[in-house]
């Protein structure tokens, strides 16, 4: 098992654009804790930025669906020990304990992590499937980069040629940090 510690919420959007709005997608970055490669997992909006408000340390005025659960799970006595993700695609397991003894429950990769951020327990993976879908740390952008394109070539390829759809050419976007306080810019893409 490979230990793995968040590191980030990226997102591409538009050079000069302050924030990302809500129909853009984030990536969560995991990193081993003990060495130099990096899981990343796709995030919707609101997902991706509780993930990134729990980087920070830093807590939203109202609580989120994740806070809501840790405090309904301390209500019943239960606890979150560790969250096991078998890869970025495949459900996650989180084991819990409480007075009837250990609990197993699945839940979405993103949805795991947000919770083991809240409750600062360990994000478990196997070494196969680390080895299989973690990014050497200096080849994250070309293989974000490659992902992308990858995806854009199957969308067009589905999409009726009289619908017009555009995609903003390379120089248009920019990788983002959306961790507060601070917005670090990525340029390696």
């Amino acid at each position: 098992m490979t230990v793995l510690v968040a590191q980030d919420v990226i997102v591409r959007i538009r050079k000069g654009v302050r924030y990302p709005g809500p129909g853009v997608q984030r990536r969560v970055l995991l990193r081993e804790r003990d060495g130099d490669r990096l899981v990343h997992l796709w995030a919707g909006a609101d997902d991706g930025d509780f993930a990134a408000l729990a980087i920070a340390g830093k807590t939203p005025p109202t609580p989120t669906i994740y806070d809501v659960t840790v405090a309904t799970w301390h209500a019943a006595g239960l606890s979150l020990k560790a969250v096991w993700l078998p890869n970025p695609d495949d459900p996650a397991r989180l084991d819990l304990s409480g007075p009837a003894g250990p609990l197993t429950q699945l839940a979405a990769p993103v949805d795991a992590v947000n919770l083991a951020l809240r409750c600062d327990v360990p994000m478990d993976m196997p070494e196969d499937a680390l080895a299989e879908c973690g990014i050497p740390t200096a080849e994250l952008w070309d293989t974000l980069l490659a992902e992308e394109a990858a995806f854009a070539a199957e969308l067009r390829d589905h999409l009726p040629p009289d619908m017009g759809v555009a995609f903003p050419g390379e120089d248009a976007l920019e990788w983002r940090s959306i961790v507060p306080p601070e917005w670090r810019l990525y340029h390696g893409a």
